[in-house]
């Protein structure tokens, strides 16, 4: 006869931290955010793992330091830069994954360089804002079609970001999971899931 084994609670008071290293025009790196929440929430809801905390913390990285500050529409830097007959195809794949994630994508506005909005991120994080203001930074971004544009903190942004590289970063998303368990990519919900309960045992 078998029994059915008993789920592994969480010791009292643990937080799993969780390091993102991301760019604010990565359109993966929003649809990541958001299975990570998913995620999240369905690992809390089991009794087992209630009183579970995260503790998220979002780190720079530009996938095209060079980008000029000059606005470009977001469609000719696609274009650009993945050729014009894969750009509306990308476009269409990224707007049908985004409505799956509860993201209305659109590709009417423009792009500039992220040095900024990386420093904005910085600035948040002190105050303890800073996952609203990458929230706020992607929903702006892809589905407002709005972009920021100022100069304060950019070497200290400059300097993260040249960390991440010196780490082996060569692609955002990129999720380090309690200081250990590293993610590539936008991954399902059920990743996550399962990383969480390695480490919350």
């Amino acid at each position: 006869m078998t029994t059915a084994a008993t789920p592994t609670v969480a010791p009292a008071g643990k937080t799993i931290k969780i390091d993102i290293v991301s760019d604010t025009v990565c359109p993966w790196c929003y649809v990541g955010k958001k299975r990570l929440e998913k995620a999240i929430t369905a690992f809390k809801s089991t009794p087992e793992h209630k009183d579970v905390q995260f503790q998220i913390d979002w780190h720079p990285y530009q996938l095209d330091p060079s980008a000029s500050k000059v606005p470009i529409k977001k469609m000719d830097m696609y274009a650009s830069k993945f050729g014009a007959a894969r750009a509306p195809l990308i476009r269409d794949r990224m707007i049908q994954v985004g409505q799956e994630e509860g993201i209305n994508f659109s590709y009417n506005g423009s792009v500039v360089n992220t040095l900024d909005s990386h420093r904005l991120i910085n600035y948040a994080t002190a105050r303890g804002k800073q996952d609203e203001i990458v929230e706020e930074l992607f929903r702006n971004y892809f589905e407002e079609d709005k972009f920021l544009a100022s100069q304060e903190g950019v070497q200290e942004v400059r300097d993260e970001i040249q960390r991440a590289k010196v780490e082996g970063v060569q692609g955002v998303p990129n999720i380090m999971i309690d200081n250990k368990y590293v993610l590539s990519g936008a991954q399902e919900p059920d990743t996550f899931i399962d990383v969480f309960n390695r480490v919350a045992k």
